[in-house]
């Protein structure tokens, strides 16, 4: 009998922990840094992005979910000298694996790696006549971060994330954004 009662026991406290499972949406505001190649027609130009991302997943259990985003950036004004105005753009599709340590109910780290779909533009507007680098392109991206759960049923989160993209056009291309995530 005794055997009986742990078992149910064990049931119910597990069952408790179960509302990890399930969908979830959110979306975040970031910046980032961007090389270009030293290849590029345009020199040596670093200069800040400014990224918007939405994201959807299903969290399979306390410990692994599956994530695709849509990751929009630009920068707000790269420039190069007084006549031309280089721009640089990078939207990226993704879907990705995700690794999460619960520290605590309310805290959880988490690591990430994935493939993308996406383009990179760089190109000036030299009085209208610019010139420009526009690639399609697929490659590596994997992150890190933390999710800060609230909510009767830590059905809110708040969520920071680092994430690098592999990409021909820009030697080094990185992203912190925060958003907020609802989990069904």
């Amino acid at each position: 009998m005794n055997k009986y009662a742990a078992l149910l026991g064990t049931s119910l406290l597990l069952a408790g922990t179960a509302n990890a499972e399930g969908f979830y949406v959110g979306g975040s505001l970031g910046a980032g840094d961007a090389s270009l190649s030293t290849d590029s027609e345009f020199g040596e130009l670093e200069d800040r992005l400014y990224f918007a991302k939405g994201f959807g997943g299903y969290r399979v259990n306390n410990y692994f979910a599956v994530e695709g985003s849509l990751l929009a950036g630009t920068n707000d004004d790269y420039d190069y000298g007084l006549d031309d105005d280089v721009e640089a753009t990078f939207t990226a599709l993704s879907g990705s694996i995700v690794g999460i340590i619960p520290a605590s109910d309310d805290f959880e780290l988490f690591a990430k790696v994935g493939a993308y779909l996406g383009e990179s533009d760089v190109g000036d507007n030299l009085f209208l006549f610019g010139s420009g680098n526009d690639e399609d392109e697929s490659g590596l991206v994997w992150g890190a971060g933390m999710f800060i759960n609230f909510g009767q049923r830590n059905q809110f989160t708040i969520r920071v994330d680092y994430e690098n993209f592999d990409t021909d056009v820009f030697d080094d291309l990185w992203a912190v954004s925060a958003g907020f995530q609802y989990n069904f």
